[in-house]
């Protein structure tokens, strides 16, 4: 079954293809009438965004493989590597082509060269600021309801969730390419002058630029194995502390393996005194001393207290999955 931020990632990448498939079409139509440098540039911007969001779509599916035999952990971190994809498609793609497109333009631009005055282009950027302006409002709402109660930008920057803020920050940025753009043809046309048409096709090009690398250094960090937040391991770390069988923490790691999934590494000490029923060894000594064979009496108290340490230790992964549904990897060594 899908998980929350699952279900509020796809709804944002879904709003988002769609949303930038009609838009990419307007563009290209609006371009070929006038070939504006920075209009082909928003198209080849929208046309990136749209593939890209639909490699983040190909993530979310896959990353919802159930554990097999070969994934015993599941396909969760899937999306991460779709995403990190996606951010070199948007850098090559979106970066590398619009930017030198500008450049070129910039350079071989002459202030004599004709100009178009068409209106196209500014009705076509208007109506792709609303509907772009539309699904960043949805991509927001979702990033905002999948934050819970962290900071809305410790969030972006820290959240296990790339998907969901790499469709945020594509239509930001998308909404200020269109701005970049409608203010760059619209100086042109009144200038009767290619320059700013060519300089607003390199900044919608840098601005793609930037995107691309916050994208790869964000899933990045997660297929490295960053781990959780410090307030969720000090959460984590109390509620052991606190746990009544537990003497000591000696070691706590955790690691992100999907978005709202956790796996744990533990290495705790058990207080000997609460899990070992003092009542039983005093029967254990009794015995001994009305002569039975001791060696027998001490084999059955040493396997005892192996099935005591094995049921207090199912217990605590118990109580820590309940207490935190993020974890769903407990690995427990008792040292």
């Amino acid at each position: 079954m899908r998980t929350i931020k699952a279900d509020q990632s796809l709804r944002a990448v879904l709003a988002a293809v769609i949303g930038n498939s009609l838009v990419t079409a307007a563009k290209f139509v609006a371009w070929a009438l006038t070939f504006s440098p920075s209009l082909l540039a928003e198209s080849i911007h929208s046309l990136a965004d749209t593939l890209n969001q639909v490699l983040l779509f190909v993530g979310i599916r896959h990353g919802e493989g159930k554990p097999t035999a070969a994934y015993p952990f599941g396909k969760g971190r899937a999306r991460y590597i779709w995403n990190l994809v996606s951010a070199m498609g948007i850098f090559f793609v979106g970066f590398g082509f619009t930017t030198y497109h500008g450049l070129s333009k910039f350079l071989e631009a002459d202030k004599h060269d004709p100009v178009s005055d068409s209106p196209i282009p500014l009705i076509v950027l208007g109506l792709s600021l609303l509907v772009e302006g539309y699904t960043l409002f949805i991509a927001f709402k979702s990033v905002n309801e999948a934050r819970g109660e962290r900071p809305f930008w410790q969030y972006v920057i820290h959240g296990d969730d790339p998907t969901g803020v790499a469709v945020l920050l594509e239509d930001a940025i998308a909404v200020t390419g269109v701005f970049v753009a409608f203010i760059s043809y619209y100086l042109s046309r009144e200038l009767q002058s290619p320059f700013p048409d060519a300089i607003g096709a390199i900044i919608v090009g840098c601005l793609l630029g930037v995107m691309a690398v916050m994208l790869a250094i964000a899933n990045g960090r997660i297929l490295m194995g960053v781990s959780a937040s410090v307030d969720e391991e000090e959460a984590i770390r109390e509620y052991l502390q606190a746990y009544p069988s537990v003497e000591r923490v000696v070691s706590m790691k955790t690691a992100v393996m999907a978005p709202g999934s956790l796996r744990l590494a533990l290495e705790i000490e058990f207080h000997g005194g609460i899990i070992i029923s003092r009542e039983q060894i005093e029967r254990d000594a009794g015995r001994i001393r009305d002569g039975e064979d001791p060696t027998y009496i001490l084999f059955e108290t040493a396997e005892r207290m192996v099935r005591v340490v094995g049921r207090e230790i199912n217990k605590l992964e118990q109580d820590l999955v309940e207490e935190f549904p993020q974890i769903h990897v407990v690995d427990l060594e008792v040292n």
